[in-house]
């Protein structure tokens, strides 16, 4: 009789707040919303991944030599980072507005999301995708340029022994290269070490390391590839 009554206190109180049951199609609609955003957050944080990969695996390491600690501080992708924590705090939110939500911890969550993150990343990412989302964006996105470090400006201080160019020319070991500020320079790289990677051939970019003299001759005391390709990137 008791259960009676609270049943009927129970209808009573639903009909005088006007409370309606939510339809099929609603709640199915819902269910496919909420798992599309996991989804999306998965792949955005995936692509994320991928981009802090080949930001980290080009970076110009062995310029701490030369410029210490601060160059390592400043290259750091810190807006990948960012932007791969949000889309994991938005992964694990969406993923408990799911009917599955409810039966695993934060901490579980978001575990499997990093390892679903770093396997999906790293599998873009040797597929060239973290670079050229990341060029482009370079390329097409100017405000995405006053997030990141600057590399094409960074290398155009022939003041401060860093020079960067198009190869335009080459004659036995000079070679002529254009910058970006259109300025031509030869380049004697006879007794300069050149990286491994570094292809000296028409169109190829290339990142030199030197000095610069009274009378404007740059002397060259390394040839750096302007970034790794994919191959070099796996090893």
């Amino acid at each position: 009789m008791e259960n009676k009554d609270i049943s009927q206190i129970a209808l009573q109180r639903i009909k005088e707040s006007g409370i309606k049951p939510i339809s099929k199609n609603i709640f199915s609609l819902k269910r496919v919303i909420f798992w599309s955003l996991v989804g999306f957050s998965i792949v955005v944080g995936a692509v994320s991944f991928s981009v802090i990969i080949s930001l980290l695996f080009n970076n110009d390491w062995y310029l701490y030599q030369k410029f210490g600690l601060n160059f390592i501080v400043k290259t750091i992708p810190y807006f990948w980072f960012v932007f791969l924590a949000v889309f994991t705090i938005l992964g694990d939110y969406y993923y408990r507005k799911t009917f599955l939500g409810y039966r695993h911890r934060t901490i579980t969550i978001v575990c499997v999301y990093i390892v679903i993150t770093i396997v999906a990343g790293s599998t873009l990412n040797i597929i060239g995708t973290g670079k050229i989302i990341e060029e482009s964006l370079r390329d097409h996105v100017p405000m995405y340029r006053g997030f990141i470090f600057d590399k094409d400006e960074f290398w155009s201080h022939p003041e401060n022994g860093l020079l960067s160019g198009k190869i335009i020319g080459i004659k036995e070991n000079l070679i002529q290269i254009i910058d970006s500020n259109g300025i031509i320079w030869i380049i004697d790289i006879d007794s300069a070490f050149v990286g491994g990677r570094a292809q000296i051939k028409i169109g190829e970019t290339i990142k030199i390391i030197g000095d610069i003299d009274e009378n404007n001759i740059f002397t060259v005391e390394q040839v750096r590839p302007w970034i790794g390709n994919k191959n070099n990137i796996m090893r």
